[in-house]
């Protein structure tokens, strides 16, 4: 039986890799289903410092050849950095295996083309002023930064809105309201496996 692949995508800020975290905890024993660790050239935020967690953090030039081996399923240069997620997601699933992946919108749509049957789930808050003030509160970007993410948070969510591609799609004004609806998702689809 192939594994389960939900991708998760959101704008910047929306808080979508703290949710995956909590979900995996209230998945797991339960589930089997693990967060694929994606690759990237960006340096890490203080919470992101522990390579092959959030990341596994590597060179421009290791990226550039991984992509010449076909190393990657997809693979973008956002935000100034490469980011990509391996091939053997593939060979998991065929073992079984149930996976989350973080990916941008971009990403999500490569992925989807591979991987018809994945649930795409679309992470968003009430307004770009909610992501403004998380991407801020992180401390971890320049103003500058902060409001490029934002320029390309406008453009994604105007992007789905306008050719909506995600089965799923869960407001994330308050935290634990949408830890539930994303919960009962994830439960609801690997239920249909066993």
């Amino acid at each position: 039986m192939s594994g389960k692949l939900f991708i998760i995508s959101a704008p910047s800020g929306a808080g979508k890799t703290t949710l995956v975290k909590h979900v995996l905890k209230r998945l797991n024993p339960e589930h089997a289903i693990s967060r694929v660790v994606t690759y990237t050239t960006k340096s890490p935020r203080e919470k992101e410092a522990v390579h092959g967690q959030d990341f596994y953090f590597i060179s421009q030039a290791e990226f550039e050849q991984k992509i010449t081996q076909e190393y990657f399923i997809e693979w973008s240069n956002a935000y100034g950095n490469y980011y990509g997620s391996p091939v053997s997601i593939m060979k998991q699933m065929a073992r079984g295996e149930s996976l989350i992946i973080i990916l941008d919108r971009a990403g999500a749509l490569q992925v989807k083309e591979k991987v018809p049957e994945a649930t795409l789930i679309w992470i968003y808050t009430s307004s770009i002023d909610v992501l403004r003030n998380r991407l801020l509160a992180r401390a971890s970007e320049t103003p500058k930064q902060v409001e490029c993410r934002l320029m390309l948070a406008k453009k994604e969510i105007q992007a789905e809105d306008m050719h909506p591609c995600y089965q799923f799609h869960i407001l994330n004004d308050d935290f634990y309201e949408s830890l539930d609806d994303l919960y009962h998702v994830f439960n609801k689809i690997l239920k249909k496996t066993v």
